[in-house]
């Protein structure tokens, strides 16, 4: 199913982001595209997501192909209702708690 994702970042970064993820190929188009997979790559290389709605992280393999990983990317409130349900839990696999002591690489989230 093709998804249409548009969200706003705010201030500092201020910018506009608009994109298609194709969920069953892991495709992504549109004015964002770039953007979105730069941001994958990256998930993929820090080998994690943080999950600032559940003050955590879950492991990044294939943030383009997984629901869940690809939902903890574009962040809860970025998400279309439909993709809300494979935002990852406390009881996601991998899952690791978080708190602002604990070291963790720079990760691009929204």
């Amino acid at each position: 199913m093709l998804h249409k994702i548009d969200f706003h970042i705010p201030p500092p970064n201020d910018e506009h982001v608009s994109f298609f993820w194709d969920d069953k190929t892991g495709d992504i188009t549109g004015e964002s595209a770039a953007f979105i997979k730069e941001s994958a790559a990256c998930a993929i290389d820090d080998g994690f997501i943080i999950c600032e709605a559940i003050n955590g992280t879950i492991p990044a393999t294939d943030p383009l192909n997984n629901k869940t990983e690809f939902s903890a990317l574009v962040g809860l409130d970025n998400l279309q209702n439909e993709l809300k349900k494979y935002y990852p839990s406390k009881l996601s696999e991998g899952y690791e708690e978080f708190s602002p002591d604990t070291p963790t690489q720079t990760l691009v989230t929204f």
